[in-house]
């Protein structure tokens, strides 16, 4: 349980609501706030803080619309997991309004997974090669199976991003990856997609098992472009 005084009183310097989220999201960047902590019930934490109710519900309300905090079934707030996916949701939910921005979506991925791919050829693990091999192979058995073949398109590239041991770009690229995750389950349900997935993971994992930096961003840029073409058509033909 957070220690009481950890929830010190606020200055009404500016906007009540305002000053409790920037106190909370403190304690959440100095880790006095963890994932998966309760929030002390509203009254009592409302108390603590010195402020009212309503200004109190507006910041927690604000915070939940940021995906810092959830309100779980049964009652009681708790801090998320802190994840690109609770992070994103929101932002992910008005991209997905505007079709207009997948191509500012692939442009992006294509600069930075083109890099990722092409650094991770130095760096990559021979048991990282391996576990590529094993995603591929079982993504053959998942080809009927889009939310399969996604979940294990994840952890694909997951795994490569993770090989340039650089924790800024494997955030950087998750965070891209979810952004795009709605446009690419759409791209999922049309035929023969997966498959063309497929393949472009082999000469993915093969540039990358033979450290051809060159060949594995190029690689990687044209399964980019692929889905990227893949989902536009689905998304024109939908009129979206």
């Amino acid at each position: 349980m957070i220690a009481v005084e950890s929830y010190a009183p606020i200055e009404r310097s500016s906007s009540v609501a305002e000053q409790v989220a920037k106190r909370l999201l403190e304690m959440v960047r100095t880790k006095a706030l963890k994932p998966g902590d309760q929030l002390p019930p509203e009254r009592e934490l409302a108390t603590y803080m010195q402020v009212s109710r309503p200004s109190l519900r507006e910041a927690l309300r604000g915070l939940q619309i940021l995906g810092v905090l959830k309100m779980r079934q049964g009652g009681g707030i708790y801090v998320t997991g802190l994840e690109a996916s609770d992070l994103l949701g929101p932002l992910q939910f008005l991209i997905t309004l505007d079709s207009q921005n997948l191509g500012s979506l692939y442009e992006s991925r294509h600069m930075i997974d083109g890099s990722i791919a092409r650094l991770a050829t130095e760096r990559i693990t021979d048991a990282q090669i391996a576990s590529l091999h094993r995603l591929v192979e079982a993504q053959v058995h998942l080809t009927n199976d889009s939310l399969g073949f996604r979940l294990a398109d994840t952890e694909f590239h997951e795994t490569i991003a993770a090989a340039t041991g650089n924790t800024f770009l494997v955030t950087i690229s998750h965070s891209l990856y979810v952004l795009g995750m709605e446009y690419r389950r759409i791209a999922a349900e049309t035929p023969n997609v997966l498959e063309r997935s497929l393949a472009e993971h082999r000469v993915i994992v093969a540039a990358l098992e033979a450290r051809d930096a060159a060949a594995a961003e190029a690689a990687m840029q044209a399964h980019l472009l692929s889905v990227h073409r893949s989902t536009l058509d689905v998304m024109q033909a939908k009129g979206a």
